[in-house]
């Protein structure tokens, strides 16, 4: 298979360059981004790197690229981050909408959206957080998480709101236009080693709340429930490159993408089922936590 990944530069772009260059299935990949840091050359794909902007409908490096590919993961964004404001909101929808029709028209057969865990950020205060497996696909969104930091409160309505767009826009579109889409909900994958420990309540993991009061412990157990490890990160992008859709109800789906995290709220039967993807890795048993309730995940062996 030969890949194109947007946001190319990026934390998780990394990661799955490393992930799918060792396996013998991905010939190519081509990571897509304004600039480039070095990236350490995959151990069995080819990588190139280009420099384009996606907001630009008329360039031709990333026009010329979509073409040469059987897939695009798309995780660019123009500002890839939680507290992006209105205008980078319009500006990344404007990019997926730029993206998915080029790839319609350059015949590629799967896209691959990193849509975010923040379109169903409203329900963080909600008995849906605290209860195991109830967070599933069908529940009506709630777009925009809202937290507090070292620096006061943070709001990612306009983040969320470009990102539910971005779902509902593969997803008819993979209908009319003949390929198949998956949009992931991606949870927390932190840079890095991304271990657990290191995710706080205040919504990033570089700023910590110094008291963790009753809100903040809730918050924390929110973000902490949604950890997605980077093996698990690979496998469920794996997954939704290689799924056989003839299983999914239409051309384009919306799926859950976190760790099996004991406790968690999240739903992973559709990943299981239409992805056949189980997670591998486990927040609470990483953090050593022996008291948090059975998810329907925590106990499923891959």
């Amino acid at each position: 298979m030969r890949i194109a990944i947007t946001g190319g530069n990026g934390n998780l772009a990394r990661k799955l360059i490393a992930g799918f260059g060792a396996q013998p299935w991905c010939s190519k990949l081509v990571a897509l981004d304004r600039r480039f840091d070095p990236i350490e050359a995959p151990g069995h794909a080819t990588l190139d790197c280009v420099e384009a902007d996606l907001r630009q409908p008329d360039d031709r490096r990333w026009l010329n690229t979509i073409a040469s590919v059987d897939a695009v993961v798309h995780l660019a964004a123009q500002n890839p981050y939680p507290e992006a404001d209105w205008t980078d909101s319009a500006a990344s929808f404007d990019m997926t909408a730029l993206l998915f029709r080029a790839a319609a028209q350059s015949g590629v057969r799967r896209f691959v959206f990193a849509t975010s865990n923040h379109v169903m950020g409203g329900y963080k205060d909600t008995d849906i957080a605290t209860t195991p497996g109830s967070l599933h696909e069908d529940l009506p969104p709630l777009p925009g998480t809202r937290w507090r930091n070292d620096a006061g409160s943070s709001d990612s309505t306009p983040y969320a709101v470009a990102k539910l767009m971005g779902e509902r826009l593969c997803c008819s579109l993979a209908t009319r236009d003949g390929l198949t889409a998956v949009a992931l909900r991606i949870g927390w994958c932190q840079p890095g080693e991304n271990h657990p420990s290191s995710i706080s309540a205040s919504g990033t993991p570089n700023s910590r709340l110094d008291n963790l009061d009753a809100a903040a412990r809730c918050d924390l157990a929110w973000f902490r429930g949604m950890w997605l490890s980077n093996r698990d990160l690979v496998g469920i992008f794996e997954a939704s490159l290689r799924a056989d859709a003839t299983r999914w109800p239409q051309p384009g789906i919306v799926v859950n993408a976190v760790s099996g995290n004991r406790g968690m709220a999240w739903d992973m039967t559709r990943a299981r089922e239409w992805l056949r993807f189980v997670p591998t890795d486990d927040m609470t048993r990483e953090l050593g936590l022996q008291d948090a309730p059975t998810s329907p995940e925590s106990d499923r062996q891959p």
